[in-house]
């Protein structure tokens, strides 16, 4: 069964051998988005396959069932013992063997199949439910997709044992034909989420063989590297991996988490020559290299924000296929590129640190993290998992230091898989700055359950964690920071020693200053905690910095940079419990001030001085 070119539902046999093939096709065209019943047969004694397909919600002045059968005697055996029955995708051979052609966009439910012609009637019983015990001797196969939806099962309920295996993470956990909308939750009725949803640009993991491997020395310090690929008359590729410290051992005070679900998120993010692209940056948009390697080769797959080749919006990125932006070199000085510009000051300012990931802490969780006194992000951990928040909730409860170095930090819930490493997931529900909207009964996620969406929807916000939250985006220009009265606090003077004057980060690598790109500010009607200090307010936005939409009720005309006061950055200090403390930018653009002048400035020096602070092992007093 497939669809042709035109829109029909087609049925049709070969014999595996010389590709011939004879097709029946139903008169009537499919119709996007509606669920159909389709049944395909081949009657062994007299040669004859047909197609019957049923609407399953009948619209007015549609046919509601129809068929259609061709002379199969040309097709001379059916059978085809060296193929494996596949569903989203047909059996095609070349000279290497058998392999899956012609893939299917949609969704799919209940495959069945069976030996002996159906009625219509014994088609209908095989829809849904258990299968009936008149028609179980003649049942092969019934795949139930509602069942073991967090896994790759796909299980058999015909009582013959021949599960199937989901390939490449199919979309699970999606509605099928029988959801009546009283339920959201997929956990709480599983058989109202009976469907697959299949695209032919889903990828998880290419099943590549390694050409080369090396051997990490012992001892090797723990940090960002890279593998460097060359040939002779191009230029060189660069393969960023994280060396960990041994487990159970630190070698510096400073831990430095690199934000590997939110790359994962971006990864071969689509940049086209298009007029929203220049909209969007308020400027004329340049591609680089990376960008135009990524739009030759759709088959590396798509990035969370962009659309499968249906136009539905990605539930998966995994870091097991080639991914085109994440370089260090890349050109767009975002998420991987950007984040050089902090480990380059580290560098250069000679401050011990360690490195992990995203991915360690989910799996590790607040244990990992409470290795060391003082933990700092990157300048975009935009994505987190519910094991990454407790974490850090937990870190920071536990008297441990955070430095928040970014900004659009803590936004998005996602989820791992503990069977699949490498792999995240993530429902754009409820609300938020996205490029596509999760179909109604499908916020919930297939790999936990969890509700998807912003952080905040799920009581846990922003601000409540580093004191400020998402507020703003705009990608023409950055602005500096002002000092704030609270700056000359006694509790937070220390951060701005050895710095004159009120304005810092009137400069920087990313459009020209050091609050920019994304913003976050505090709110305490959020969870901004009530004795966290602004330290510093970022300034002289653009109208091309923009509200976030959750912060928009009823649309009004003050939602820009120069008309909106609450359009800025805040930097946030505030002690925790146990002699903990948080700090935090609020600008995706901060580190990028770092390099600047030859590492010799105030950002630098403020930085310098929250890092000595936060590694030093003398508590925090509670503010009274």
């Amino acid at each position: 069964l497939f669809t042709n070119g035109d829109g029909h539902a087609c049925f049709f046999v070969g014999d595996g051998i010389d590709h011939t093939t004879v097709h029946a096709v139903a008169p009537e065209p499919l119709i996007a988005r509606q669920w159909y019943l389709l049944s395909g047969s081949w009657n062994a004694e007299t040669k004859e396959i047909r197609i019957v397909q049923r609407m399953v919600h009948p619209v007015a002045t549609i046919p509601a069932r129809c068929e259609a059968s061709a002379d199969a005697s040309a097709v001379t055996d059916v059978r085809n013992p060296g193929a494996a029955f596949l569903v989203g995708a047909y059996n095609n051979r070349n000279e290497a063997g058998w392999f899956p052609g012609g893939h299917v966009n949609g969704k799919l439910e209940r495959p069945v199949l069976s030996h002996g012609l159906l009625s219509d009637d014994e088609v209908l019983a095989l829809a849904g439910g258990p299968v009936p015990g008149a028609l179980k001797k003649r049942v092969v196969l019934a795949w139930n997709f509602a069942i073991d939806i967090p896994t790759d099962r796909l299980a058999d309920i015909s009582g013959n044992g021949l599960d199937g295996v989901a390939v490449n993470l199919p979309m699970r956990a999606k509605t099928g034909h029988n959801w009546d909308g009283t339920q959201h939750r997929w956990t709480d009725d599983p058989e109202q989420w009976g469907a697959i949803h299949v695209v032919e640009d889903a990828l998880y993991d290419c099943g590549w063989e390694s050409d080369v491997e090396a051997a990490i020395p012992p001892g090797t310090k723990s940090g960002l590297y890279a593998a460097k690929l060359e040939r002779e008359g191009s230029e060189p590729y660069f393969i960023p991996f994280v060396v960990r410290p041994e487990k159970g051992r630190t070698s510096a005070p400073l831990c430095v988490v690199l934000p590997d679900a939110s790359y994962l998120a971006y990864a071969n993010i689509e940049e086209v020559f298009d007029p929203g692209l220049d909209y969007q940056f308020n400027r004329v948009a340049r591609l680089g290299v990376d960008d135009l390697q990524q739009n030759a080769h759709p088959e590396y797959g798509v990035s969370m924000y962009g659309f499968h080749a249906d136009g539905t919006g990605p539930h998966y990125s995994s870091r097991l296929r080639p991914v085109a932006n994440l370089s260090p070199t890349n050109e767009s000085l975002w998420q991987l590129s950007a984040d050089m510009h902090l480990i380059a000051w580290l560098e250069h300012a000679g401050i011990a640190y360690d490195m992990i990931c995203d991915e360690d802490i989910d799996r590790e969780g607040v244990d990992l993290l409470s290795q060391w006194p003082c933990v700092m992000t990157m300048s975009h951990p935009e994505y987190t998992s519910t094991r990454m928040h407790d974490a850090y909730t937990g870190f920071c409860a536990r008297g441990g230091r955070l430095m928040y170095m970014g900004g659009n930090g803590f936004y998005w819930r996602v989820a791992y898989r503990d069977d699949k490493p490498g792999a995240i997931e993530m429902r754009r529900a409820e609300d938020g700055m996205r490029s596509w909207i999760a179909e109604p009964g499908e916020y919930y996620m297939s790999f936990t359950g969890e509700m998807g969406g912003l952080w905040w929807r799920a009581g846990r916000t922003p601000q409540s964690l580093v004191g400020n939250g998402f507020i703003a985006q705009g990608f023409d220009r950055s602005s500096p920071y002002r000092r704030n009265p609270e700056s000359r606090d006694p509790r937070a003077a220390w951060i701005f020693d050895g710095i004159e004057g009120d304005i810092v980060g009137d400069f920087g690598l990313l459009g020209g200053g050091a609050a920019g790109w994304e913003l976050d500010a505090a709110d305490p009607l959020r969870g901004t905690p009530p004795h966290a200090l602004a330290v510093a307010s970022s300034f002289d936005h653009s109208d091309a910095v923009l509200f976030v939409v959750e912060e928009i009720g009823h649309m009004h005309p003050m939602i820009t940079g120069s008309l909106q006061p609450a359009i800025k950055a805040d930097m946030m200090f505030f002690e925790t419990a146990g002699g903990g403390a948080v700090f935090s930018t609020g600008s995706i653009a901060y580190v990028s001030a770092l390099p600047c002048n030859g590492f010799d400035n105030n950002i630098a020096r403020l930085t310098a001085n929250v890092v000595k602070r936060f590694c030093d092992p003398e508590p925090f007093p509670v503010a009274g």
